[in-house]
This record gives C-alpha cells, structure tokens and sequence, in this order.
C-alpha cells in the first residue's frame, strides 16, 4: 500500500504541475487569440471603409467625367446657347441615355438644367423645373441653393429629408453641379445616385452603420443599430467628427461606439464614416470558445500522458514494483515518447500548413505578376526588379511554360457540380506541383475553369516531360478523370516567358494532331506541322475584320504570321501549297462579296498577282502577291473612307427621315449611295456614334409621339404602320425600350395633361 501511495502521490504531484501549466498555456493563448481577433477585426473595417470610399469615388468620378464628356457634347452645348430646340432637346435626351445605358450598373442619372429655363432634360422625358423638384423630392430651399450662373457651388441633396435607418428602395443622394457650357452659358448637371447601389451593404449580423458627411451634418445615414443606439448615435456632435477626416484612414472611440472616417478623394466636402460597437474581450469569448476547449483538452490529454510516464520513469529504481506496473503499461511496442514525438510532428505540420495557406493568402499581388508575366504585361525593364521583390529569383532564367486541361472535360462537367470541379482542379494541381518541385523550382497560378500553368525553371524539355508523365499517372489511376499537358518552348529570360505560354496553349488547341499522349510538346507538334498547313478559321475572320474595317497594321501582322508559317517555317507539298493558295483566295472573295464590290473588276485588275498565287512556283513571289492583293483591298477600302466624309452621313439620316414610314433596312440606304451594306453600318456607327437601327427606332418612336399629339384616338396598329413597323407588338416593345411605358399608356398621359 505504501508503495502504491507514493507511486499516487508522485503522479498527483506531476498532474498538478501539467494542469498548472495547461491552465497558463491556455490563458495566454486565449489572450493572445483576443489580441489576434481585435487585430483582424480593425484591419477588416479599415478595409471596409477604404474599399467603401474606393467604390463611392469610382462612380462618383464615372459621373463627373461623363458630364465633362457631356460640356462637349455639340447638341448639349446648342442647347446651353440657343432657345428652346426640341430636336437639340431631344438629341440631349437621348445622349443622356445613351451614357445611363453605358452604366447602368452604377446605378445613377444625370439630368441637365438651365439657370435661365424651367426646361429639364432627362434621359427619359422632359419636365419642367417645378414638377421635376416635386418627382426628386426637393423643396423650394433646395432651389435657392442652386444659384444662378456656374460660380454656385456644388449642392449635395437628399431626395428623403429625415435621416433614418429605414430601407427606403427610392432614396436617393442628389448632386447639382453647375457648369459653363459653350460661350458664356450655364448648365446645372444634376446627378442623382440611389442610396441602395451608392452605399456598401452592412453585414446582417452585426450592429453598424455607414453615412457620407458634409459640413458638419448627414448626407445619408444606413444603420443596423437598434432604436437606442442609434438615438445615441444621432445625438453625438458631427461636426466635430467631419474636422477629423482626412484623406488618410483615422479611427475615433467613445464608451459606446468607434468611427471610422476618411474623406473623398472625388469629393473633397464628403467624408465617410463607418460606425462600430466597441470591442471588448467578452465579444471574443464566444467565438473562441470552441478553440479554446480544443486546445484545452489537447493539452490535459498530452500533460496526462507525459505525467504518467514520467512517473513511471522516476519510479524505476523500485525494480519489483516495476514489474507490478507492467500489466498496467501500453500494449507490447507502444513508445510513450514515440507517442509524444508522433503528436508534436502532426502539429508541426499543421502549424506548417496554416502558415502555407497564410502565406498564399499573402501572395494577391505575387500571382497578379506572374499572371502579367505570361500575357506579357511586364515592361521588361521593370522583370528583375519585380522579380526581386517577389522573391522569384528563381525564374530569372531558362524557363518553360506548362498548362494542364482535363481532357475529358465535358464528361467532369455531366458528372460533377463546378464547385466539385473546382475542387478536383485544385487538389490535382497541388499534387502534381508537390511533386515537380523536388525536380525543379516551378510556380503553380490558376488560369481558367479547367485549366492550370506551371512556370518552371528548367530547359530541357524531355526532363519535364518524364517527370509530368509519372506525376500525372499516378493521377490518372487512382481517379477516374484523364489529363492532357503542354509545353512551350523553353525561353532564355522571364521577359520572354509569354511566347512560351502562348505556345503551350496553341499546342492544347491543336492536341488532336497528336497522337494520343498525356503530355505533348513543341517539338512533337512541330514535327506534325511542318507537314500540313495552317489556317485556322478563327485566324481568317480576324484577318477580314481587320481587313473591311481598315485597320491596315493589325491586318497586315495577321497576314505576315500567316505567311511566314506556311511558307517560311512548314515543308509544304506542291498540293498543299495549292490548297493554301485557294484559301487566300477563297479570303479575298469572302471580303470582295462583303464590301458589295464587283468582283471581276477586281479580277481584271489584279489578273497577274492572282495567277502567281494560283500557280507561283517561288514562295518569295507568292508572298509578294498575297501582300499586293491585301494592300490594294485596304487601298479601295480607304478610298470609300475617304468618300465617305459627314456630309455623306447627314444626307443618309436626312434620307433616314424621309422614308421611316417606309420598311426601311440597311441594304435601302447602302443601294441609295452605292456603298456595301457592311460598309455602310461601320461608317454610320463611326461618323454618327450611334447603331443605323437604334438611330431609325428611336426616330420612329419620336415621330409615333407626334402623331399621337395630333390624332388623340389613333389605334396602335395604324399607329405602327404610319412609322413604318409592320408588326404591333414590335412597335410596342420599341417604344417601350426608349420611353419606359407602353404607347396605350403614353397616350393616357397625354390625355391626363390635357
């Protein structure tokens, strides 16, 4: 008994030590997790705030350059100079909604004010100034502030007068900005941005708020404070607070609440603030409480442990008691040291993991070079040091680009969701570069759906190959999903990585003149294509876009790699080259027939330089006669450019007015001035700056509403007719697009004026 006692009070005395110890370790991790989460929690909302400031700014500034594109715009300024002009107005108009269309996304409009006209354009319909104010929800103070001439200052509104936390879907911030327009002429540009697009959404969960300042007092306020912290939070003195802000982020504390603030960059009187609860160490009591537990018992379980063995340690001199003990001890070949030795390797490598995944959560702006690097984004003079800095000294020489598809991705796409192929791509990639960085030093960047790139650093193309081949196999056998890789030509420097990357992703598309392989390289498809042609169908629309819409440069570099690889770097046959003559040839009339131009006038005039593309026995003057055929097309092209000046466009759109109660098309306008159809959109579209059709149905609609001014009870379908819509219910959705409300209910309106 006395024995036993002691060997008791030995391991008592060890648990109390092991508990004492585990109580401090416990203690100071918790404070130290408190210390980490206040941390992570005020980097999270000064983020918050600047990324806030950051999208409020954006389309703040989006706004105020589309009114400086607005002051030159020539019927805004006829407007600001002459009387009223319904076609200015109504040309206004419809630049206004052209720019809100453009961003509609940002949720805001801009309309135009005169100071000396009760007129207001809008980009839907005019108003006058008194019901305009009335519909914006402004007051009549709102209307002394505007000033008369464009020395006002900006004036920031609000279209709902009380502050409050309430979601309103139509409250709005209003902007008045006057302007000189023209000579010695002021227009107020009025900007209006609905709160709920304008400010950030506030998290559910939590109790804050959000308001832009001005002067001391709210522009807006959104708040998920409850009613009496909010009361408190309204009865604190603003004005003080708005002194504070600078462009720099500041944080301010009371006994109830911290502010965020910072001021715009765009618009140097608001000042944003971002309001908080305190936080105290109770608030991080219960999201801690879980890891806390966690680790408590790892530590009471590795303490119990440790204590039992060092007891037994300490007891070994009392040999016969020993061997009493055994039956008590771990089954045969356990090591209580092993044990401990087991467990603090797994911690090792966790610790390890959570400071990988750490450090790729670190690396944003690393894998924004390297994704720069490979579209060859980086000036070159600035790769070393930029490589340097992201401490990628490794890839400063002699790389290889590598991209990995699945090969079977439709069938992945049946079978799993893309959040499991997601997955999958993510795991393979992982292993596969687990696996390629004891050979060589690579980089692993995602590229798209199904695919990922390895940049590695190593030339010798075989050796990664071999090395790809194994780690993809293994993969292959244990999964049921195959995978396909290419490689790129090996490059000198990292300033030239891109040629190689866009290599091995030509080589993907071209994988099927391959034989069936895993891994294809340059070498192998260069080895297929030195023997065929190349002319791809994507690569021949490029070539008759550049073509019919005059940009020589870009047309003639398409046109030269065309050349230079089929008939400087591929051994074509006799035949081949035949059949690549006819696709030349075959280009031409594709571009001839869409630029309506007489084709065997073109034949006669070319007679030569065609029969040496059809029968050249020399490559140097079949290149010399593709070049010629080209260049001439491009010479007619500007020509008609050159024809076509304005003065040509007027006379189209006054045909245009002419003969809308016509079935007007483009081919009409094209026969009429005897240029191509295809030819004629791209001109109308770059001298005018708006699309033949939507030019023709937004007259039509203007004149359908003249129409129903004078004959008050015409029918809909005559209506259409008479503007040249064979069909009603097309006529209807046209209005609708360009007024917002069906005719019925326009004419409605009409009648209700009256």
């Amino acid at each position: 008994m006395l024995r036993k006692s002691f060997f008791t009070k030995l391991l008592i005395a060890y648990l109390i030590i092991v508990f004492a110890y585990t109580m401090i370790a416990v203690c100071l991790s918790f404070f130290k997790d408190g210390q980490r989460v206040r941390s992570e929690l005020s980097q999270n909302q000064q983020n918050f705030l600047m990324q806030s400031r950051d999208k409020i700014d954006t389309k703040l500034g989006v706004s105020f350059n589309l009114i400086a594109q607005l002051r030159r715009n020539d019927h805004v300024v006829k407007f600001a100079e002459k009387e009223r002009n319904y076609y200015e107005i109504t040309q206004t108009s419809y630049a206004l909604q052209n720019h809100i269309d453009a961003f509609s996304e940002f949720g805001y409009s801009i309309d135009l004010m005169k100071t000396n006209d009760d007129l207001v354009i809008t980009p839907q319909i005019s108003s006058d100034r008194r019901r305009y104010m009335e519909d914006m929800g402004m007051t009549n103070e709102d209307l002394a502030q505007l000033g008369t001439d464009s020395t006002s200052p900006t004036i920031t509104l609000s279209s709902r007068q009380k502050t409050t936390s309430t979601d309103n879907e139509s409250a709005s911030i209003i902007i008045v900005n006057p302007e000189r327009v023209g000579i010695g002429n002021s227009l107020f540009f009025v900007v209006s941005f609905f709160e709920q697009l304008l400010l950030p959404p506030l998290s559910p969960d939590t109790q804050e708020a959000f308001a832009i300042i001005e002067n001391g007092r709210y522009v807006t306020l959104k708040s998920s404070f409850d009613d009496k912290r909010e009361k408190q939070l309204l009865a604190y003195p603003l004005a003080q607070l708005d002194e504070q802000a600078t462009v720099d982020y500041k944080k301010l504390s009371n006994d109830e609440f911290d502010f965020h603030l910072i001021r715009s960059n765009t618009m140097p009187q608001w000042s944003y603030m971002y309001v908080t609860q305190n936080y105290s160490l109770v608030d991080s009591f219960s999201p801690n409480l879980k890891g806390t537990v966690l680790l408590l018992a790892i530590l009471i379980f590795v303490g119990l442990a440790f204590a039992y063995t060092v007891s037994r340690r300490m007891y070994r001199p009392v040999g016969h008691l020993v061997g009493l003990f055994k039956s008590y001890g771990e089954p045969a070949g356990a090591d209580e040291f092993a044990f401990l030795n087991e467990t603090a390797t797994s911690i090792s490598k966790a610790n390890e993991q959570m400071k990988s995944a750490l450090h790729e959560h670190k690396l944003s702006m690393r894998d924004k070079f390297l994704r720069d690097l490979l579209h060859g984004l980086v000036p070159p003079e600035k790769v070393d040091d930029l490589l340097n800095a992201h401490q990628l000294q490794s890839l400063s020489s002699n790389l290889s680009v590598c991209v990995i598809s699945f090969s079977n991705a439709k069938e992945l796409e049946e079978q799993y969701s893309k959040d499991a192929i997601l997955t999958i791509k993510l795991k393979t990639s992982l292993i596969i570069h687990e696996q390629l960085k004891v050979h060589f030093p690579c980089e692993l960047l995602d590229h798209d759906f199904t695919k990922f790139v390895f940049i590695i650093s190593e030339s010798d193309t075989e050796s990664i190959q071999k090395k790809l081949m194994k780690a993809m196999a293994q993969i292959e056998d244990a999964h049921a999903y195959g995978l396909t890789a290419a490689v790129g030509q090996p490059v000198a420097s990292a300033g030239e990585i891109d040629r190689s990357f866009i290599q091995a992703l030509d080589i993907l598309k071209r994988r099927s003149a391959v034989d069936k392989t895993s891994v294809i390289t340059y070498k192998q498809l260069s080895q297929v294509q030195m023997v065929s042609y190349y002319y791809p169908i994507d690569t021949e629309r490029e070539l008759i876009s550049y073509v019919i819409r005059g940009k020589r440069e870009n047309a003639l570099n398409t046109l030269n790699r065309l050349l230079s690889e089929n008939l400087e770097q591929r051994q074509l046959t006799r035949q081949q080259l035949d059949q690549f003559s006819l696709l030349v040839l075959a280009t031409l009339s594709r571009i001839i027939q869409q630029l309506n131009m007489p084709f065997e006038e073109f034949v006669q005039a070319h007679k030569e330089s065609l029969d040496i593309v059809q029968h050249g026995e020399s490559k140097e003057l079949m290149v010399s006669a593709i070049t010629s055929l080209f260049g001439a097309m491009m010479d007619t092209i500007d020509q008609q450019n050159e024809m076509m000046d304005n003065s040509t466009v007027k006379r189209m759109i006054e045909y245009i007015h002419d003969n809308y109660n016509r079935d007007l098309s483009l081919s009409m306008i094209a026969e009429e001035f005897n240029f191509s159809p295809g030819y004629v959109s791209i001109a109308f579209k770059n001298h005018s700056g708006e699309n033949f059709k939507d030019y023709l149905n937004f007259y039509r609609v203007q004149q359908a509403k003249e129409i129903m001014r004078q004959q008050k009870d015409i029918k809909i379908g005559d209506l259409a007719l008479m503007v040249g819509c064979n069909n009603a219910n097309t006529f209807i959705r046209m209005f609708r697009k360009y007024e917002g409300l069906a005719p019925g209910q326009y004419a409605k309106k009409l009648n209700e004026k009256e």
